[in-house]
């Protein structure tokens, strides 16, 4: 399962929010970090098509977003940075919702899967508005990975959690990329991305200034940390 971009731009009036991009990420765990601003919510927006590029194209798998976008969305599991739920609606009727849009065999199995999974069980059946913030994000990360997506595309996913919480998706990311899925994720937490990337993306003003392994960024940084790495390349 791949991402490929083509020249890829996106302005805001006067303002650039992603510069001309060509990019290829296929069958790995990629990282996307940068400072507030720099344009990895709207990149990430483009990928799975809630934004359209003004210039360049967007390939999923083979599949030209633009063209047909039903099939290339078809293979994208998509966190966004901010969830909208439906507030009228409990973990359960939104689970089974996005299940049956998505086509997933067995939806009544599948839904229960991912809610013992995140320990929402107990939660089915609350309305979505009345829950905690935390227990929105579970609800909104069983949306993305729900059917087993080729394709994963996670903006802040470790953000609300708790710690074992964390730690359980850090693992269920790693096994989901060793079943063949390829991840995108964008997070201010260095720790998940320097454990979970082979290859990170550092975004500044819309701009990839710097990729490689962890490894190879705090070496070239000189840093003993990949979060003393970051505030190296996108310091002005």
């Amino acid at each position: 399962m791949s991402i490929q971009l083509q020249g890829v731009t996106k302005r805001y009036d006067t303002i650039v929010a992603v510069q001309p991009l060509d990019l290829k990420i296929d069958g790995e765990i990629c990282g996307l970090v940068g400072n507030n601003g720099a344009g990895k919510s709207t990149l990430m927006k483009m990928i799975t098509g809630l934004l359209h590029p003004d210039a360049g194209k967007v390939v999923i798998n083979g599949i030209d977003l633009e063209k047909e976008p039903e099939e290339a969305k078809r293979q994208i599991g998509y966190l966004p940075e901010s969830p909208m739920l439906y507030p009228r609606l409990t973990p359960e009727e939104l689970l089974t919702y996005i299940a049956e849009v998505k086509g997933v065999p067995s939806p009544t199995a599948e839904v229960h899967r991912w809610l013992d999974v995140f320990g929402l069980i107990e939660k089915r059946g609350a309305l979505l508005r009345d829950l905690s913030f935390g227990m929105k994000k579970k609800v909104a990360l069983s949306t993305a990975l729900i059917g087993s997506p080729r394709l994963l595309i996670l903006d802040e996913p470790f953000n609300g959690l708790d710690v074992a919480t964390m730690e359980r998706l850090a693992e269920m990311i790693v096994g989901f990329n060793q079943n063949g899925a390829t991840v995108l994720i964008s997070s201010h937490l260095m720790e998940y991305v320097d454990r979970l990337c082979r290859r990170v993306l550092i975004l500044k003003k819309g701009k990839v200034v710097r990729e490689g392994t962890p490894e190879e960024l705090r070496g070239e940084a000189k840093a003993s940390s990949f979060h003393q790495a970051f505030l190296y390349y996108t310091r002005d």
